[in-house]
């Protein structure tokens, strides 16, 4: 069983050494040496940095994908409602199989976090983009702080992640990033939640947070006050850029720049690497069961469970402490009407020539949609998922393990035979006569 892991409150002081010095240092003699950098900066240069704070910004109007929508598959308003729940001004009508969103809408996301199918979608705010600006942030500095376009009230910082609601990040993203990361924090003033028109955000970032927490055992922390935020960089960021700019030096002198890249590098690196790793899942999921459903359609994965998937692969032992409830099949009481299997916009169910039904348990949302459909009591029930089936093993990876095993097995058994050999060989000429002199 895996160790549950401690927020970053838990981290262990780091000694400081001659490197840390010399980096000081250069920070004060910088500050001294350009003390009118930020006004310069402010009086020219990029149009984009000098425009003054709008929350608009860091907002965009979804649009939404009805092939998706378990209301629109289903016929019905009773398989699903969690985005017209959510709403908090009623911006969402799903009728005649279509979904559309009105021009009151006001943007803060919060549909897209609640959808189990992802049939709401956003240009900056998908849940991958959001792993990924938190991760950039919490792997550069001390803390990550995520935070509203109310609670900030201005650009944000490097570390400060602005959305138009905390809410708008979903219970696996937030898994996801607790997973990787223990120095992520809410920045949020009090009482600014109950001033605000998104009026259902405060329950559904709390419900999102609490499961994601009870999963990974990690905690995230809280910030209300301002002036508390932590803005450093990690001490790793500043070492890696602090030795970049002592190799580089004789060229940013002839380019009469400062790149120090290796810190944005590093976590450039570390970014690109996850996003392999969760594109890698949808190819080992092909080859393991299967991704086409007898009709030849393709099951469909999306962003979130991919990202709590690969928060799996880092630690497998996580898969003992998330809690989701799955379809259950009971073939006697089934009569293959097929409302499940045309329900199911992720094409998880498959209902083969032969009558049988099979459920690709890492495909299904756990939305239930398929168990509110059915005609026949008792047929599909939901009940505790196998959190194991998310883990995804690499079939090559392991074949390639094994033949090492294998090869260091057959290398161990040639040096004892060796071994062997080689002491026979000795004893036998011990035991020979020596000739007489």
């Amino acid at each position: 069983m895996s160790e549950k892991r401690v927020g970053g409150e838990g981290r262990m002081a780091e000694k400081h050494d001659f490197l840390d010095d010399l980096i000081d240092i250069q920070s004060d003699w910088q500050a001294l040496s350009n003390p009118l950098d930020a006004l310069m900066g402010s009086l020219g240069g990029n149009d984009a940095e000098n425009k003054p704070y709008d929350p608009a910004d860091y907002k965009e109007q979804p649009w939404a994908n009805p092939n998706r929508c378990l209301q629109c598959a289903s016929g019905s308003a009773e398989v699903c409602r969690r985005c017209q729940e959510v709403c908090p001004v009623d911006a969402i009508d799903i009728h005649n199989q279509t979904v559309s969103i009105a021009e009151h809408c006001i943007q803060c996301g919060l549909c897209d976090s609640v959808c189990p199918t992802e049939v709401f979608n956003t240009r900056r705010h998908t849940p991958r983009k959001l792993y990924d600006q938190v991760a950039r942030a919490a792997s550069a500095y001390n803390k990550a702080y995520i935070t509203c376009t109310r609670a900030l009230g201005r650009k944000p910082l490097g570390n400060e992640i602005c959305l138009p609601c905390v809410g708008a990040i979903s219970r696996d993203t937030w898994f996801a990033i607790l997973t990787d990361f223990d120095n992520v924090s809410v920045y949020l003033p009090f009482g600014v939640c109950d001033k605000c028109r998104t009026t259902t955000g405060e329950k559904t970032y709390c419900d999102h947070i609490a499961s994601a927490e009870t999963w990974t055992g990690a905690s995230v922390g809280f910030e209300s006050d301002e002036a508390a935020l932590d803005h450093d960089l990690t001490r790793a960021y500043k070492r890696s850029q602090f030795l970049s700019s002592s190799v580089n030096a004789a060229e940013r002198l002839v380019m009469r720049s400062t790149p120090l890249l290796a810190g944005a590098q590093a976590v450039a690196n570390r970014i690109n690497t996850h996003a392999r790793a969760l594109d890698k899942l949808q190819n080992q999921l092909d080859e393991s069961i299967g991704i086409r459903t007898t009709n030849n359609r393709q099951a469909m994965l999306t962003q979130n469970r991919r990202l709590m998937m690969g928060a799996l692969q880092h630690d497998e032992g996580l898969a003992d402490f998330v809690k989701l409830e799955a379809p259950m099949w009971d073939s006697t009481r089934c009569t293959l009407c097929g409302e499940c299997e045309k329900t199911c916009t992720m094409h998880a169910i498959d209902i083969d020539e032969r009558g049988n039904l099979m459920i690709r348990q890492q495909f299904c949302t756990n939305c239930e949609a398929c168990v509110r459909v059915c005609p026949e009591a008792g047929a599909l029930v939901m009940q505790p998922m196998d959190i194991t089936q998310l883990v995804v093993h690499d079939r090559q990876a392991e074949e390639a393990e094994r033949m090492r095993i294998r090869a260091r097995e057959r290398a161990q058994r040639m040096l004892e035979t060796g071994k062997k050999q080689l002491g026979d060989l000795v004893e036998s000429l011990e035991e020979t006569p020596k000739d007489k002199d």
